[in-house]
């Protein structure tokens, strides 16, 4: 357990900054895929999902669309006459996005452009959905005021991120715990967001804000490591000064411990939040 190869979940932190200039784009593909397949955010997806097909949109923007996997699903949920774009900065994911949408290219178009400066005239979407992209931007704010600005009054955005500063994984020094959890925070450009997203709604004049917290609870080591990338954190750590080989070795022997013994716990808070642009 806690092999040392290097997991997809690595470039969940760093690589979705600038996909295109990773190192390895077909990573961030694959750590998408991951993501989607476990039924927390699958399920937080689907909720996303009813919250725009609700509205009925015409028009709907998906925002920081990566490989396309919410287009496809959003797409028959939604009125035979609604179109929906994806947007994306990574030209890699966007290409991937296009197989991936072939069957709905009826409906489905691509955008290149960045978030901060979406090239779309104001007013034309009814709804808007942006998840977990504002994470890994510098300027998160920014994000939501373009997004608000391209929606129609009346319009409804929906996000979804996390706040890292929740993250826990149970280990028998709590000291070192808390050393790695806020590592592995503040490698994200924007890691605490998710506790933020009402406030900035309220910011950028949406109103009706709603906002439910989404926890996520692994008690499977394999999966965690996974998800929070461990075996890589713990490598990045060490490489920064932060942990010895020592305390690597313990920590590895406390959570292999753990996990043998049906005693592993870890997980995290997530909000998910939606606003209506005033008419």
């Amino acid at each position: 357990m806690l092999a040392p190869e290097k997991s997809p979940q690595q470039y969940l932190a760093t690589g979705f900054r600038d996909v295109d200039r990773s190192g390895d784009t077909t990573a961030c593909t694959r750590c998408l895929d991951l993501l989607s397949d476990i039924p927390f955010f699958h399920a937080v997806k689907e909720e996303s999902f009813r919250i725009i097909a609700g509205t009925e949109p015409e028009c709907v923007l998906d925002a920081g669309c990566g490989a396309g996997n919410d287009l496809c699903a959003l797409a028959p949920l939604l009125p035979p006459s609604s179109r929906i774009a994806g947007l994306d900065a990574s030209a890699t994911l966007l290409s991937t996005a296009a197989e991936r949408t072939a069957s709905h290219r009826d409906r489905c178009f691509l955008l290149r452009g960045d978030l901060t400066h979406i090239p779309c005239r104001s007013g034309v979407f009814d709804a808007c959905r942006i998840d977990r992209v504002l994470q890994h931007t510098p300027d998160p704010e920014q994000v939501i005021r373009e997004l608000v600005r391209v929606l129609e009054p009346g319009g409804t955005l929906v996000a979804f991120d996390n706040d890292w500063d929740t993250l826990s994984i149970g280990m028998s020094d709590t000291k070192v715990a808390g050393r790695l959890t806020r590592f592995w925070s503040a490698s994200f450009a924007s890691g605490r967001i998710g506790k933020d997203l009402a406030d900035i709604f309220h910011s950028a004049g949406l109103s009706d804000i709603h906002a439910e917290p989404k926890i996520l609870t692994l008690t499977d080591l394999s999966l965690a490591e996974k998800v929070f990338d461990i075996p890589a954190l713990l490598g990045r750590m060490k490489d920064a000064g932060h942990f010895s080989d020592g305390e690597i070795t313990a920590i590895k022997t406390d959570l292999a411990r753990r996990a043998n013994e049906g005693t592993f716990t870890s997980g995290y808070t997530a909000y998910l939040v939606w606003g209506r642009k005033t008419d």
